[in-house]
């Protein structure tokens, strides 16, 4: 069951408490709806985390964690969801959410020079950043979609399963070897 999963993955609450640098959030963290395991909470969790990871801003991380708090979810699922975005996917992603935006705007998109410098960047923003965002929020709200719904199945066929499983097991009977 996912639930088992995710309760051996993720980081103890007590664990957390002895770390220095969350000290000053201890009243935050004490809130056992954001330590919750059950599907529901996992879902928005995984929802906030997939969404802040695709938005073209820096401290993606940190847009997470604050949405988490505010809608009280599981915030390690967010916090690590919201890495999606890292320094091996980000260029892919951010490249295909541009190109998914210029096609939606119906612009051609730009070319790439030979050396992708930080002023070539900086002239270019002012053309690039609304194919750009729209690309990102259009991407991100079906992929957040997607893996949300595909989560939701399998948790749901596993939990089934497992139910099933425990139906039919009779302890005074003995089992067939497996």
């Amino acid at each position: 069951m996912p639930r088992n999963l995710l309760n051996r993955v993720l980081p103890a609450r007590a664990r957390l408490r002895e770390q220095w640098f969350l000290r000053p959030f201890n009243a935050l963290l004490h809130d056992p709806a954001l330590w919750a395991t059950h599907r529901k909470n996992v879902l928005k969790a995984l929802a906030v985390g997939l969404f802040a990871s695709f938005l073209p801003i820096p401290g993606q991380t940190v847009l997470a964690t604050l949405v988490a708090l505010w809608l009280r979810v599981n915030l390690p699922v967010a916090v690590l969801a919201s890495w999606f975005a890292n320094p091996v996917t980000i260029g892919p992603m951010y490249y295909a959410c541009y190109r998914l935006g210029s096609w939606l705007l119906e612009r051609k998109p730009g070319g790439f020079p030979e050396a992708v410098t930080f002023e070539w960047l900086w002239s270019e923003i002012g053309r690039v950043w609304q194919p750009l965002l729209l690309g990102c929020l259009v991407l991100g709200t079906v992929v957040t979609a997607f893996s949300v719904l595909l989560l939701n199945q399998v948790w749901i066929r596993m939990s089934r399963r497992r139910f099933r499983d425990r139906r039919h097991f009779h302890p005074w009977r003995r089992q067939p070897p497996a």
